[in-house]
């Protein structure tokens, strides 16, 4: 016996053909769908009459969320231009523009939104996510699109991309900046600085503004001039129920706590930021940056392989502990006037260590490491070939090199001369030393390598140094992590990076106690950052390779590395910094002691009832 039914509903009819058979023992019912937009179908019998035997009819969660885009879109259309919306398509070309609108910069993580809406306005944010919210869609929202766990962006949302708002206007007066939250840093500070002005920027040219400064907003000025987020002075944002609210530091309490929870406290938690107000500073006249490099690699030719030279080899301790006292001079109550005047200059600096595998007779007072120094120093060649003199024993053991100058008497464009990414390795440079293409001494400059700014596939993990410093302890542990049996050797010949950066915190602007810092930021004490990086596939040669590429092989074990070093005990080191996001640590961990305010903040004040503004380390 069988019965078909049709249900019909604006979408269309659907046929289910129902079947049955018995016997002596048993009846059995079962049905077949004909559309597969139809999902959940439940058979409930009656034990005692055959004919009550009912159908449900559920629609599957597919269909609703196409039925919900399809209206979205609809919604939508009179209001947003065609060319201000990214889904893809039915040819080829069209899923080639799809495919690159998806891509953020972190590149193991690829992600589908439904759609992509291009907005040019807070009206048109404003839009979109109340349409977003009424079809009951999640969304996302990407200015920069670095966000290293990638929740800038996600499978089956409404990605609202910012990157087309990027105006910038400075107030003469106030020197305040307006600035929109596209902006990348390669553009902005090339029109800041052709106005005389500066933020305190970050070290890589391709990040947006917005999620950089929520973030905290750590670079090459904070020693100087602090966390980007100490400028931040105002903002407009559209909030949980679509109303737009102004920020401001003379603002109600909701303003003033929505304001401080931006500074420091992540973004995407409280709404939707559509613009941002900055306090600049005036540029340097002479601005100059650097390079100090110990335990260069060099190339065997026998092996094909990269070794650290074996001449003038330094022990990575001694290298460290220098740079520990350049950043905490002014902490030191022996530092003298002369020379701490010219440590003020240094206005930020970090230090790259590469690691390395496993050794025999590990010894923290001899291992050796190949070692980068980056800095930003305010004033002349001079004074800085001083600096580092009294600062850096034994000169004939690294190279000292400057990259490029800045400044009010530069006549550059700041952008394109001071940005390139400080600590990311290069492939491309890689293979030019296996070929003997690069000189052994370092010129006074060259060319950024091209595939330093592109995106690539990337882990990354983090804590701080406490403020007494690491400590022995804490510089064997440090070390130790960084010699590791899960490093094999020759993965920098296949592109497969693997080290850490420290990012100076400790200078003249954190340790001015008088100064009252209201911010979220909760790492104003802390000497520095400590960031593992692992990063691999870089060059377009490698990319291309795809499954074949024998990076792939080496991958997981550089992870496991990742996984050893986020849980590794370093004496004197705590907490995280969320622009170094790690999904794996505990949202309190990066937000410390102002979490409980943050959490107080989003829910009095970003009315986000249903709490619309979640990724996994949002404040919730």
């Amino acid at each position: 016996m069988d019965i078909s039914v049709y249900y019909q509903n604006e979408y269309g009819t659907v046929e289910l053909k129902i079947y049955k058979t018995s016997n002596l023992f048993e009846s059995r019912v079962s049905v077949i769908v004909k559309n597969d937009l139809i999902g959940d179908v439940i058979l409930l019998k009656n034990t005692k009459f055959e004919l009550d035997t009912k159908v449900l009819i559920a629609e599957s969660l597919v269909s609703v969320n196409m039925r919900n885009v399809y209206h979205f879109l609809n919604e939508l259309k009179e209001h947003i231009n065609r060319d201000q919306i990214e889904m893809g398509g039915g040819n080829l070309f069209d899923m080639i523009s799809y495919a690159k609108a998806c891509q953020i910069f972190n590149t193991r993580l690829q992600l589908r939104p439904f759609a992509i809406i291009y907005c040019i306005s807070t009206e048109e944010v404003q839009r979109v996510y109340k349409g977003a919210m009424s079809n009951n869609l999640a969304i996302r929202v990407r200015s920069g699109g670095h966000d290293h766990e990638g929740e800038c962006s996600g499978t089956d949302t409404i990605l609202i991309d910012l990157s087309r708002m990027n105006m910038v206007e400075v107030d003469k007066k106030s020197g305040v900046a307006t600035i929109g939250p596209g902006n990348r840093f390669e553009r902005l500070t090339t029109l800041l600085a052709e106005q005389q002005v500066m933020i305190p920027h970050g070290t890589c040219a391709t990040v947006g503004i917005a999620g950089f400064t929520f973030g905290g907003g750590w670079g090459p000025w904070t020693r100087s001039k602090g966390m980007c987020c100490e400028r931040l002075v105002g903002a407009t944002i559209v909030l949980g129920d679509g109303s737009i609210k102004e920020l401001s530091e003379d603002g109600d309490l909701q303003a003033r706590e929505l304001l401080w929870a931006l500074k420091g406290g992540g973004g995407f938690s409280y709404g939707i930021v559509t613009e941002l107000k900055l306090q600049t500073f005036e540029l340097p006249s002479e601005l100059i940056r650097f390079e100090i490099e110990w335990n260069k690699y060099e190339t065997d030719f026998d092996t094909e392989r990269l070794k650290i030279v074996r001449k003038n080899r330094v022990p990575t301790i001694q290298f460290l502990k220098e740079w520990e006292d350049v950043i905490n001079a002014n902490r030191n109550l022996e530092s003298n006037a002369n020379y701490l005047n010219l440590n003020k200059k240094l206005i930020g600096t970090n230090l790259k260590i590469s690691a390395i595998p496993a050794i025999e007779n590990f010894d923290a007072n001899t291992v050796v490491h190949n070692c980068v120094m980056y800095g930003y120093w305010e004033g002349s060649a001079s004074d800085l070939s001083k600096f580092i003199e009294k600062s850096f024993k034994n000169p004939q053991t690294y190279d000292f090199i400057i990259t490029d100058i800045a400044g009010k008497q530069a006549g550059k464009a700041y952008g394109a001369n001071m940005m390139s990414n400080w600590d990311r390795e290069s492939f491309h440079t890689i293979k030019q030393l296996l070929k003997g293409e690069v000189q052994g001494k370092l010129s006074k400059s060259r060319p950024i390598s091209p595939d330093l700014e592109n995106p690539a596939p990337h882990k990354i993990t983090s804590c701080l140094v406490d403020t007494q410093g690491l400590g022995p302890k804490g510089h064997e542990a440090l070390l130790r992590s960084l010699t590791s049996p899960l490093i094999l050797d020759g993965n920098r010949e296949m592109g497969l990076f693997t080290y850490i950066t420290l990012g100076a915190i400790s200078g003249i602007f954190y340790q001015d106690e008088t100064k009252e810092l209201e911010s979220a930021f909760p790492y104003k004490n802390k000497q520095y950052t400590i960031q593992y990086q692992t990063w691999w596939n870089e060059s377009l040669e490698r990319k291309e390779e795809g499954k074949n590429n024998f990076v792939y092989d080496r991958i997981n074990q550089a992870l496991d590395w990742m996984q050893v070093c986020r849980d590794f005990n370093i004496p004197n080191t705590s907490g995280a910094f969320i622009s170094f996001k790690d999904s794996s640590i505990p949202t309190e961990v990066y937000f410390d002691t102002s979490y409980e305010r943050l959490k107080e903040i989003k829910k009095k004040y970003s009315r986000d009832s249903l709490n619309h503004f979640r990724t996994r380390k949002t404040i919730i």
